[in-house]
């Protein structure tokens, strides 16, 4: 080979280091946009992933809160038994008081202006009609019975009186307390209830926000393959421009060398290709293919 060959040589692999080193630079610098993309989904991601832990512990602190309630409401009812238990001499007593006036009302046997105004009647009809003997007696005795009537009618009545006085006076504070431990329990379940719905509001906003954490970090991962992928071709480029280095290398070496060992080294050189092509399975030519027989590399 001659050296304006080889000079030309030269100049090719250089054209091609300096084609290979602008690709080289534009993978470099989409390694670099793509790691600072990676950054920022990472920072996305782990702010995310902060969220679910503060949403994760929100509904716990709502639900000890809820369970403290339930709690109270469990003291509130042993407070509502004792008084229920306390109420039972009061309540009893108007059991007994509404059999008696319940009693007094059989025996009766009709309401106070009913009894007053047949017994009004009654003493009309004696004071004013004419009767014989027998009617007489028996108005008369009609009359005795209506005012034992209207005495039981009394007591009846007196009875109930007291029965509307025990619900009044010895009644009343009993069931001021359990309005309050009522309206207590109801508000108590109420703030049970909200807390409820709010845990489960907050769970659910969690889970929202932990997929999008997930949508993240799946792009983070697919972003760190990239990376690799990408940093590969660039040490493939650079592995192939130092290769180049090392042909040029080769080149200005044959220049030193006499017109026989230059011979010796194109046939070299092209035995060493012609070998390549045939393992790659290529087409050889009848050159290449006695310089692969030479070699004893086809078997």
């Amino acid at each position: 080979m001659q050296n304006f060959e080889i000079a030309q040589k030269i100049r090719e692999i250089r054209d091609r280091i300096s084609e290979l080193r602008e690709e080289e630079d534009i993978l470099n610098l989409k390694v670099q946009n793509k790691i600072r993309d990676v950054e920022a989904t990472r920072e996305r991601r782990d702010q995310l992933n902060l969220q679910v832990r503060e949403l994760s512990s929100k509904p716990r602190e709502i639900l000890e809160k809820r369970k403290e309630a339930w709690e109270n409401i469990s003291g509130t009812n042993d407070e509502r038994r004792r008084i229920f238990r306390e109420m039972q001499p009061y309540l009893q007593r108007i059991g007994e008081l509404r059999k008696i006036r319940d009693s007094y009302n059989a025996a009766s046997r009709g309401t106070m202006e009913r009894l007053l105004a047949n017994l009004a009647s009654t003493r009309q009809d004696l004071l004013a009609s004419d009767l014989s003997l027998k009617n007489e007696l028996y108005m008369f005795d009609f009359l005795f019975e209506l005012r034992d009537r209207l005495l039981v009618k009394l007591e009846a009545d007196k009875v109930h009186k007291e029965i509307i006085r025990v619900k009044e006076e010895d009644l009343a504070r009993y069931n001021q307390f359990l309005a309050e431990i009522e309206g207590r329990i109801g508000d108590m379940k109420n703030l049970s209830h909200e807390g409820l719905m709010n845990a489960k509001e907050i769970w659910s906003r969690r889970d929202e926000v932990r997929e999008l954490s997930q949508k993240e970090h799946r792009a983070f991962l697919d972003g760190q393959k990239e990376i690799s992928l990408l940093r590969k071709k660039w040490y493939d480029k650079r592995r192939e421009i130092q290769g180049h280095y090392r042909e040029i290398d080769q080149w200005n070496a044959e220049f030193k060398k006499s017109p026989n060992e230059r011979r010796q080294s194109d046939i070299s050189r092209k035995q060493a290709e012609a070998v390549e092509k045939f393992k790659r399975g290529e087409k050889l030519s009848l050159e290449e293919l006695s310089l692969v027989v030479e070699s004893g590399q086809m078997k």
